[in-house]
């Protein structure tokens, strides 16, 4: 008769329950309730079932033998449960990075209502392209608003964000419709205060665009412009670039050096309105004279003077591809003007040339035409608002005539007056070559009188009465010229002093309404040694006593209208705007 017996447990299972607490214990037989424990527990008596191939098995103490039976199995265990935990966070990485390869930023325009809006309703989403959707998702995920402005433009040419503040959320969203986008072929972004987490994003989403070719850019954070020179260096499709009003200053250009070394792909690129000065226009022009693929260049409102001047001029004269390059309201004068006199001479490429405002006096424009005499490919020539003056304009025209191979079809000099003999050259010219314009301000008659005529008006005779020194410096701020450049510029033996006969012609030269003996008593105050001459110190007194007069009167309780010199003003307007010197205001 067979007795049912319960199983009793192994000496093992004894010992375990000995040595081994009950919390341990509890633990123990949750584990091998679960299918890793079961797994673990089946292996375990698999490996135990199997006979030994010895024909004399070993004998070990039970004891001995349970314990390392153990052992292996908490190891086994923790290797198992490890191995989980790493396919789990190798999971949740990989479905992260799929989420960032997926996302970028866009930026609000307006406000964006589901609800109120009819434009976007469940009909027309079956039909929204890849980039819109993506950015509705976006939005959603970060908890924004989504702009209908920013959301329609997704599906057009041009995508353009002017004067909204994206913060970091509202910059990722508006990437993330550019990186599919298919349609838009230009991009601008201006007064956004984008910040260099801004400027990484848009940076990482123009990268993977193959389709756009025009990038608007302003108000860029400056620890952004490395990341954002490195990714346009490398960007093969843009081919118009603009970054105007960013405020870069001198030690950035050296990244715009490197983009000019290894970008080939770009056209146009637009720096105006920033401050490379003088270091920056030096490293710049490094970076410009080796480019073989840039076609249009505008470096105007930069503070470029003297070396970084004359680095750009010098980079003209190697550089054999830009056609167009706006420098203008810089500080060239005549070390510029020298350099880029020889460019026109070297250079066979360049057909427009912007030299507006850049402190050149009658001169330096001589020096300029001399470089053009040998040029037979530039056709714009803007130099307005120089220190230009009827007999300077004459002679820019009369080289004109005088070189047929000079191939100017426009010349711009801006409101610089001319005499009449002037205008009659001009007619004549343009009958001879076709086309050909010039831009000029007012005309004025051979015989048109003098200041120091007997018929004066009486504002001229209270002027005459005037500080003279007040006067000069006045005039000077109007007509918005440097008399230290007037006393470089005819200081022709660099003796550093001027005498009166020099100093005399110089004043004549720019046109400043005294006669003689106002020019004797400007003298006679200006020369404080008694020497007869002007030198250049004394000129640097004299213009520090007229700041710290003006800065008084500034400060003072009353206008600056109502003091000597807001008289003085008045009265230069006046006779000015009578003698055609001026426009009236």
């Amino acid at each position: 008769m067979d007795v049912q017996r319960s199983e009793s447990p192994s000496m093992g299972e004894k010992i375990f329950r000995m040595v081994t607490p009950p919390a341990k214990r509890e633990a123990r037989r949750t584990l091998k309730s679960t299918s890793l424990g079961m797994a673990a527990r089946y292996r375990l008596s698999s490996n135990s079932s199997v006979p030994s191939s010895s024909s004399t098995p070993s004998k070990q103490p039970p004891n001995k033998v349970t314990r390392i039976r153990k052992a292996e199995i908490d190891l086994q265990v923790q290797q198992e449960m490890e191995q989980i935990r790493i396919e789990e966070e190798r999971k949740k990485e990989a479905e992260l990075l799929q989420k960032r390869k997926q996302k970028i930023k866009i930026e609000d325009v307006e406000d964006f209502d589901f609800d109120a809006d009819s434009d976007l309703s469940a009909s027309e989403s079956d039909d929204e392209d890849v980039s819109q959707k993506m950015y509705m998702e976006a939005c959603k995920e970060m908890r924004l608003t989504p702009i209908k402005a920013v959301y329609k433009a997704l599906d057009t040419e041009k995508l353009a964000i002017v004067g909204v503040i994206l913060k970091k959320k509202e910059s990722k969203a508006c990437a993330i419709g550019l990186l599919r986008n298919t349609t838009i072929e230009t991009l601008v972004l201006e007064s956004n205060e984008l910040g260099g987490y801004g400027a990484r994003c848009f940076s990482d989403a123009i990268s993977r665009n193959e389709f756009l070719t025009e990038i608007v850019r302003d108000n860029l954070f400056n620890k952004s412009v490395n990341r954002l020179c490195i990714t346009y260096s490398k960007y093969e499709y843009v081919r118009r670039l603009d970054l105007k009003g960013n405020g870069f200053y001198e030690e950035d250009a050296k990244y715009f050096k490197d983009m000019l070394d290894e970008n080939h792909a770009l056209r146009e690129l637009y720096l105006s309105h920033n401050k490379f000065q003088e270091v920056g226009g030096e490293i710049f022009a490094d970076g410009l004279g080796n480019n073989d693929f840039l076609r249009v260049l505008d470096l105007s409102w930069n503070h470029l003077r003297m070396r970084g001047a004359m680095a750009i001029g010098a980079a003209l004269q190697v550089n054999r591809h830009l056609e167009k390059l706006d420098i203008s309201w810089n500080g060239f004068h005549i070390r510029g003007a020298l350099t880029l006199s020889k460019a026109l001479e070297i250079n066979t490429t360049l057909l427009e040339l912007n030299l507006s405002c850049n402190r050149l006096s009658d001169g330096c424009i001589q020096i300029l035409v001399n470089g053009l005499k040998k040029n037979s490919t530039l056709k714009v020539l803007r130099i307005a608002q120089n220190q230009i003056y009827p007999p300077g304009a004459y002679k820019i025209l009369e080289s004109i005539e005088n070189t047929p191979s000079i191939a100017l079809e426009m010349l711009d000099l801006g409101d610089t007056p001319v005499m009449d003999t002037f205008e009659n050259l001009y007619k004549k010219l343009q009958e001879i070559r076709k086309p050909f314009t010039v831009i000029y301000g007012m005309v004025w008659a051979t015989d048109r009188q003098s200041l120091a005529s007997s018929d004066q008006d009486p504002e001229e005779e209270d002027l005459l009465n005037e500080d003279p020194l007040l006067v000069l410096f006045e005039y000077a701020r109007l007509q918005n010229f440097r008399l230290l450049d007037m006393f470089k510029q005819l200081d022709t033996d660099n003796s550093g002093s001027l005498d009166r006969e020099e100093f005399s012609k110089g004043l004549a030269q720019v046109n400043i309404p005294m006669n003689r003996r106002s020019l004797n008593k400007l003298i006679d105050v200006m020369d404080k040694d008694g020497d007869g001459e002007i030198d250049f110190g004394e000129l640097m007194a004299a213009q520090q006593k007229h700041k710290l007069l003006l800065k008084t009167y500034m400060k003072g309780e009353r206008p600056v209208e109502e003091t000597e010199i807001g008289r003085i003003d008045r009265l230069l307007r006046k006779v000015m705007y009578k003698r055609f010197l001026m426009r009236k205001f």
